[in-house]
């Protein structure tokens, strides 16, 4: 048996703390539970001024590997961390996994230190990792891995986990988190802090989009409606919570499946609340179905617009019919959810007018929320590749979160109009009177929408920095 310290970074700047469960963490524990391993979850979300707990544990529980779960806007606390690891336990094996260093396996091994990388989902590649290298064996051809080999860093291709395999896994780990800290915190769904519980329904998405990443590869797999419905009843019945967050990267993919699963959670659960922060594709949506998301006791749903350009649906591979996905924002509005779309401005080749024009029809929609957001492209994407050389400038990591980005400028727009049309889109979308009232009315927590006006106001006044 091994000690293993599953460690969660998080963003360095206190203003814009967001968080969710490490459900990838969550999931490895579960597994190496299985395999009779004592792993421990820390989320730095509890010291990420100063790493004082986790130093601790490291220092008091001694692992006996560290494995580090991260995205590009944690890569500068993961620097520290890995400075207190090296500190208190020099030859510890740290290995890296997520979205990053999945994409920048090298960087990850050179720049960062890990000593191994677990590519694309770390279920199992992870535990049969910690097994040989218990065993004194190579490691050198793990498939799913990268690691130094003869001075060279070696990438073995990996397979993501088949619908079986998915299906085959214990629920995650909810016993290794310390579930205080997530429910005093700001969640994805963003309607303010509450007891909650993250789910996961499906992995994988079959749609190109270019600015997309590739962990959970672009085959769709399913859980079956029993396995999520049997968990949510086992968080529900036994664990007390009420509310849940599905954040799959494309929940709605199946709609028999999608209406097979919201029936059991009216049938079955009963007085439950439902968040939908990531897991919806709009022109999918059939407008009764919202009806039935809402008698399950959905509150939030999210909308990825992106762009309202026919031009530059084709160009991001999304191909978003816009007029489909109006019919579903305004079927969510009728029945009652709160409902916000995310927005994308300063793509390649796009104009100050089509930039415009996205704006104009958020303005026009009748969401409650919109978040637009700078394009920025990350190493391992399409659309870094569309950027070109432009990749190459770096993005300050001390001023990255979920909602805000240092960023380059890869479009048509000179800075200014990059910038004009930012600040636009923010005033032009909420300081309308009838939204306001509206989302008030939807909003299930006035103070934290109250907070999130502070931190739009100064998102809106705050210089925006593009380097060409």
């Amino acid at each position: 048996m091994s000690k293993i310290l599953l460690i969660k970074p998080r963003f360095l700047i206190p203003n814009f703390l967001q968080i969710t469960h490490p459900m990838g963490l969550m999931y490895i524990g579960t597994v190496l539970k299985g395999k009779g391993h004592d792993p421990k979850i820390h989320d730095c979300a509890s010291d990420y001024k100063n790493l004082k707990i986790l130093t601790r544990i490291i220092g008091d529980w001694k692992p006996d590997f560290i494995g580090i779960s991260l995205i590009a806007t944690e890569l500068e606390q993961t620097k520290e961390i890995m400075k207190v690891i090296r500190h208190i336990l020099p030859n510890v094996p740290v290995i890296f996994g997520g979205p990053w260093p999945s994409a920048n396996p090298e960087e990850a091994i050179r720049t960062f230190g890990a000593d191994f990388v677990v590519m694309g989902e770390g279920e199992l590649i992870f535990t049969k990792l910690i097994d040989i290298l218990n065993k004194g064996l190579s490691t050198d051809s793990i498939s799913g891995t990268a690691s130094i080999v003869k001075s060279e860093v070696k990438i073995n291709p990996g397979h993501y986990l088949t619908e079986e395999e998915l299906n085959a896994l214990p629920f995650p780990a909810w016993e290794l988190l310390d579930h205080k800290l997530y429910a005093k915190s700001t969640s994805f769904a963003c309607v303010g802090s509450r007891p909650y519980m993250t789910i996961v329904t499906s992995r994988g998405c079959p749609f190109k989009c270019v600015y997309c990443h590739q962990t959970m590869g672009k085959v769709f797999r399913k859980r079956s409606v029993q396995s999520v419905l049997s968990e949510m009843e086992e968080l529900r019945f036994r664990h007390g919570f009420k509310e849940f967050e599905i954040i799959d990267d494309c929940f709605n993919l199946d709609s028999e499946r999608v209406r097979a699963i919201l029936t059991g959670i009216r049938d079955r659960l009963g007085d439950v609340k439902l968040h939908f922060p990531n897991a919806l594709r709009a022109d999918m949506l059939e407008p009764e179905d919202m009806f039935l998301f809402k008698q399950a006791g959905t509150v939030s749903v999210n909308f990825a617009i992106e762009t309202s350009s026919p031009r530059l649906q084709k160009m991001i591979h999304k191909n978003l019919n816009i007029d489909k996905a109006v019919f579903a924002i305004n079927a969510a509005v009728k029945a009652g959810i709160l409902s916000n779309g995310f927005f994308m401005i300063g793509f390649p080749t796009e104009t100050y007018e089509e930039a415009y024009a996205t704006v104009e029809f958020a303005v026009r929609s009748a969401l409650h929320r919109a978040y637009f957001f700078i394009v920025t492209p990350f190493a391992g994407t399409e659309l870094a590749e569309m950027a070109g050389q432009n990749i190459n400038v770096a993005v300050n990591p001390r001023k990255m979160t979920y909602f805000y980005t240092s960023t380059l400028n890869i479009s048509a727009m000179s800075d200014r109009e990059l910038q004009k049309v930012f600040r636009l889109a923010y005033i032009r979308f909420y300081l309308y009177p009838k939204r306001l009232f509206k989302l008030t009315a939807y909003h299930p927590q006035i103070f934290s929408l109250l907070r999130s006006a502070f931190f739009l106001l100064i998102r809106i006044l705050s210089p925006i920095r593009c380097n060409a």
